[in-house]
């Protein structure tokens, strides 16, 4: 079953996606699907298109999006165990 943190990694790689790759690639709509239904089927279609991009643009895709979710305090809060939603991060 797939957790937050997936629907997370996919929202974050669209929006870098979309930012980056020509307007018209299919790769965006496809993360956004993913994020947006979080079905397996869906998350594993974006995995499957992701390895299909060509080196150079899924490396600078997926060091994008790293980088985002690891300066992003809320997504490594939601990532702590015992971490409660809706509270506070001190």
């Amino acid at each position: 079953m797939p957790g937050p943190f997936d629907t997370r990694f996919f929202a974050t790689l669209a929006e870098v996606a979309a930012r980056t790759l020509d307007a018209q690639d299919s790769y965006v709509e496809t993360a956004r699907k993913a994020a947006e239904s979080g079905d397996p089927e869906d998350l594993r279609a974006a995995r499957q298109a992701l390895d299909a991009l060509p080196a150079v643009q899924r490396d600078r895709l997926l060091a994008e999006t790293h980088r985002r979710l690891a300066t992003d305090l809320s997504a490594i809060w939601q990532q702590l165990p015992g971490a409660a939603p809706g509270t506070r991060m001190n």
